[in-house]
C-alpha cells in the first residue's frame, strides 16, 4: 500500500477557486473592521495575562516528609531536589505516553502493513516494552526519593500538553503508518534530548548508580531514534545516516 502522499481533489487553496477568492478580498475592503486597535494589541494582552498567570504547577514535598526523608531527598538529588523530582515527573509522563504511542502504532500497522524497509509488528511491540521498562524504572526512582509518582509535575504537565498532538496525529483513521512514524520521530528526539539532561542532573548530584541506569535508557532510546529515522527515511525513499533499516 502506498503510504506517501498522493494527488487528489484538494481544495484548499485559494487558487482552486480565483472568483471566490477575489470576492472574498472584495468583502474585506467593502465591510472594513470596526474595532480600535491593531495587531500589536495582541502581545501586550498575552504579556498582561503572563503577569497575572499562576505557575503550570508546583513539585509537591515527599508525602511522609520528615527531616530524615528530606536529607535523603537533598543527598540522592544534590543540590536542585525540586528541579530533580521535577524532570523525573516529566520523564514518567513522557515515557508513560512513549508505551501509549508505539501501542497505537502497532494498530496503524494492522490497518495499513508496513512498507520497504519499515518495522515489522515485532519492532514496535519491542520498542514499547522497552518505553514501558523505562515508565517502571521512573516510578520506581521517584518512590525511592519519597515522591508520588502519581503527581503530575510542571514539566510532566508541559510534556503531557505537547504529547497530545503526537497522539492525534497516530490516531487519526487517515493516517498512515509512515505519517504516523514521522510523528513519533519529533517524540524520539525529545526523549533523546530529556534522558540526557536527566543523566546529567544525576552526574551533578553525584549519584552514580542513577547516572548508569539513566545513561542505559537513554542508549536505548538512541536506538529507536535511529531506526524510526531509517524507517521513515525508507519510506520516502532515501537511505538514513546511521541507521539500519529493519530489525532489531
Amino acid at each position: 500500500m502506498n503510504q506517501n502522499a498522493t494527488t487528489g481533489t484538494n481544495r484548499t487553496g485559494a487558487a482552486a477557486a480565483p472568483e471566490r477568492t477575489r470576492a472574498m478580498l472584495t468583502g474585506v475592503e467593502e465591510f472594513l473592521a470596526t474595532f480600535q486597535g491593531s495587531a500589536y494589541d495582541v502581545p501586550r494582552v498575552r504579556v498582561a495575562y503572563a503577569r497575572e498567570a499562576e505557575p503550570v504547577g508546583t513539585v509537591p514535598l515527599p508525602p511522609t516528609l520528615t527531616g530524615k526523608i528530606k536529607t535523603a531527598v537533598q543527598t540522592v538529588a544534590g543540590d536542585h531536589p525540586v528541579l530533580f523530582m521535577d524532570k523525573l515527573g516529566e520523564r514518567l509522563a513522557f515515557e508513560r505516553s512513549g508505551t501509549r504511542f508505539y501501542e497505537t502504532l502497532a494498530s496503524k500497522y494492522d490497518a495499513y502493513d508496513s512498507f520497504s524497509g519499515g518495522p515489522t509488528r515485532e519492532d514496535l511491540e519491542h520498542i514499547q516494552q522497552e518505553e514501558f521498562r523505562h515508565f517502571t524504572l521512573l516510578h520506581a526512582v521517584i518512590e525511592q526519593l519519597g515522591g508520588d509518582p502519581t503527581t503530575v509535575t510542571p514539566s510532566a504537565d508541559l510534556q503531557a500538553t505537547a504529547a497530545k498532538g503526537i497522539m492525534q496525529v497516530i490516531t487519526d483513521p487517515r493516517t498512515t503508518l509512515l505519517q504516523s512514524l514521522e510523528a513519533i520521530l519529533v517524540a524520539e528526539l525529545t526523549d533523546n534530548a530529556c534522558w540526557e539532561a536527566l543523566t546529567e542532573l544525576a552526574e551533578g548530584a553525584g549519584q552514580d548508580g542513577l547516572a548508569r541506569q539513566f545513561r542505559e535508557a537513554r542508549a536505548t532510546e538512541e536506538e529507536h531514534l535511529l531506526k524510526v529515522r531509517a524507517w521513515v527515511a525508507a519510506g520516502q525513499g532515501r537511505a538514513a545516516e546511521g541507521g539500519s533499516n529493519r530489525g532489531r
